[in-house]
């Protein structure tokens, strides 16, 4: 299982997604901010956020990243539920 996270741009809004298992999930949505948007555009596999290494360089790409562990979770377990 392969999770991948994509995001959108719209209305100065980034939209943020979770592809997995060939089902796409919303996530959250966030003011734009050009550093967050760069890092994500070409979308990101959840094993390449977890090396992850240049913490403290962005501190709102840092916050970003932090939280989509707990917000993948959060899906993935409704989705088990239903």
């Amino acid at each position: 299982m392969k999770n991948k996270i994509l995001v959108n741009k719209l209305n100065e809004k980034l939209h943020f997604y979770l592809i997995s298992n060939g089902k796409r999930y919303y996530l959250f949505t966030q003011d734009f901010s050009k550093g967050v948007y760069q890092f994500f555009r070409s979308g990101r596999s959840e094993s390449e956020l977890h090396k992850y290494n240049l913490w403290r360089k962005n501190p709102r790409l840092d916050k970003t990243i932090e939280k989509i562990p707990m917000y993948m979770r959060y899906v993935l377990k409704e989705d088990n539920a239903a």
